[in-house]
């Protein structure tokens, strides 16, 4: 039977030789701790593994050199044989995973994977032998080991050339640290056959490890080299890459830029073309209801406008106290005109007489034409006896035009000064028999109504919450606004008292149509002049016009079917749309619209 393959010394070295073995423990501890700080920042496996291996292996080394003798005490002596066992056997497993890793890139050292793994673990099992308390057992491991242990270098080896071959740089490192075990294992063997004093085995396996230390430190430089490299290539990569994004996104957002530049010009131009359009079409809108509410031959107002305008005035008489006066005046014997000269001549007269009436009249008077030869004059803020020195005047005037083919044409008027209490039918007819009671007393002349007979004071009536009047201190300051603001009042106060007068449903339905005709185009046109003035609050204040004409829409279709709710439709005009927005929400943007019409408030050039 061989002898045993590794010899502890039996005596003391001296201290020279307990330094050398101290300082080569001491190298492969450092290059351990070296390969563990380095794993830290680069994590990489093969070098925590060469750090294990740099552990086992100089522990392996202090259990044969002659520090575990100086060390530790003569009644442990007798278990470092076994631990030098299995810390060789455990040293070749480790160094086995250290090389595959190292050489993983290799194809051709890839091939004698399995087989070295295999040959490792083998090797490890044997020394695990060691562990049992039988010399037969320590012996039989002792050959096994070092039979496989070379075999396992060999192997490493031929794994390393073919590495090289294909060109890794690692490779070089591992081959000259895989002779260096080779030398290792040649030291013990020709201890073990007498071959070679233990001086000089321990000498020789002393310098073989030195060059696998020195060789290994190489490869672990060698590796973290490439780490370095391969990390300064993938950030570069990654940087280049990032900056072919950073290129690529700049150049998209530029374009998606100029997409949403040109997009917006679009829009502006097709806003513009559309307050444009809708300029025109209010301006149409305005000349229609002109037309529409104006006696087309004589230019005076119609039935229509007329009960629109009125209705205010009433409501304000009551308010303020102030007197209202009507003038109700007919052609004498008209008639004739038209059977003795044709109808072209009645319709010159008729023209004429609104003519010079006109000429006569205040800016806040209204002419009428109430129908045929008929014709009202609507005198605000004038009493009875000035009504009738305004009624003789016209009659003067008007008697004193000539006309070529019919000569002068007189006329018989009725005047009265309104009644608080008395509504707009009973005005109009106490006019009217005042107007028949000139007549009959010989035409050409004038002649004032009798005061109403009234028991009591009139009571108010509730008249309050109907009043939707028109004042001065509601204006904004803008023409438009204020303009379609008092048209809005206007439309208001006349659809409610079409609804106090029981008027037929038709009627309700289609003034309730043009107000909400008039409604939309205000609320189009409010919204247009605060985008255009920036208002912070436009988005609530558009949400409360969607959701005061959703409202307005159904009220309208319940109109239409015919289910009319006084009440609902009247507390929506007086409380919502009037009193409720014009007179509250509309006023919060007031203040604005004067700042931003002065200089200090006019946007910047390009803002």
């Amino acid at each position: 039977m061989l002898p045993s393959l590794i010899v502890p010394m039996a005596v003391l070295p001296s201290p020279l030789a307990l330094a050398t073995h101290a300082f080569l423990a001491g190298t492969l501890v450092a290059l351990a701790l070296l390969a563990s700080l380095a794993y830290r920042p680069l994590r990489d496996q093969a070098l925590s593994q060469a750090g294990l291996f740099g552990l086992v292996i100089s522990a392996a080394w202090m259990g044969v050199s002659s520090i575990a003798p100086t060390l530790l005490p003569a009644s442990l002596l007798g278990y470092v044989h076994p631990a030098s066992l299995i810390l060789a056997g455990l040293s070749l497993v480790i160094w086995e995973r250290v090389t595959s890793t190292m050489l993983a890139s290799s194809p051709g050292a890839r091939r004698l994977a399995h087989i070295r793994r295999g040959t490792a673990l083998t090797t490890l099992c044997i020394a695990l032998a060691a562990i049992l308390p039988w010399r037969l057992a320590h012996t039989l491991a002792e050959l096994l080991l070092g039979l496989l242990a070379p075999f396992l270098a060999l192997l490493t080896l031929s794994a390393g050339l073919r590495a090289r071959r294909e060109g890794l740089r690692t490779a070089g490192a591992l081959i000259t640290a895989t002779v260096a075990i080779l030398v290792c294992c040649a030291a013990l063997w020709t201890l073990s056959v007498g071959r070679m004093t233990a001086l000089v085995s321990l000498s020789l396996l002393q310098f073989a490890l030195v060059v696998l230390a020195m060789a290994l430190g190489w490869a672990l430089l060698s590796r973290m080299t490439e780490l370095r490299l391969a990390t300064e290539e993938a950030q570069n990569a990654q940087l280049i890459a990032a900056a072919h994004q950073a290129h690529d996104l700049e150049a998209l957002v530029e374009q998606r830029n100029a997409e949403l530049s040109a997009r917006l010009r679009d829009l502006n131009e097709a806003r513009r073309t559309a307050e444009t359009a809708n300029q025109a079409l209010q301006r149409a809108l305005d000349q229609l209801e002109e037309v529409a509410a104006t006696d087309r031959l004589t230019g005076a107002w119609n039935r229509r406008r007329f009960e629109e305008a009125v209705l205010p005035e009433i409501a304000l008489a009551h308010r303020r106290r102030e007197p209202l006066s009507l003038l109700m005046f007919d052609l004498d014997h008209f008639k004739r005109v038209n059977d003795d000269h044709g109808h072209g001549a009645g319709d010159a007269v008729l023209a004429g007489t609104a003519q010079t009436v006109r000429l006569h009249l205040r800016a806040s008077d209204s002419l009428v034409r109430w129908g045929g030869e008929e014709f009202l004059v609507m005198a605000p803020a004038t009493r009875l006896e000035g009504a009738m020195g305004l009624a003789e005047k016209l009659r003067a005037a008007v008697a004193a035009i000539h006309y070529p083919e019919v000569g002068s044409v007189t006329m018989s008027l009725g005047v009265s000064e309104y009644a608080l209490g008395e509504s707009l039918v009973e005005w109009i007819e106490r006019t009217d028999q005042a107007l028949y009671t000139a007549k009959s007393e010989g035409r050409n002349r004038c002649c004032a109504a009798a005061a109403p007979e009234r028991n009591g004071i009139e009571p108010a009536s509730d008249r309050s919450l109907l009043e939707v009047i028109w004042e001065e201190t509601y204006e904004s300051g803008h023409a438009l606004i204020d303009r379609q603001h008092q048209r809005l009042f206007r439309l208001a106060s006349a659809l409610m008292a079409v609804l106090t007068e029981n008027r037929p449903l038709p009627e309700v339905a289609l003034r309730l149509e043009t107000l909400l005709a008039h409604t939309a185009q205000h609320f189009h046109d409010e919204e247009a002049l605060l985008r255009e003035a920036r208002y912070s609050d436009l988005p609530e204040h558009a949400a409360i016009h969607a959701a005061l004409m959703s409202r307005a829409r159904k009220l309208q279709a319940e109109v239409q079917a015919g289910h009319l709710d006084f009440g609902r439709l009247v507390a929506f005009l007086a409380l919502d749309l009037v009193k409720g927005h014009i007179l509250s929400e509309d006023r919060n943007y007031f203040g604005h619209l004067r700042r931003m019409a002065s200089p200090e408030g006019m946007p910047p050039a390009g803002a």
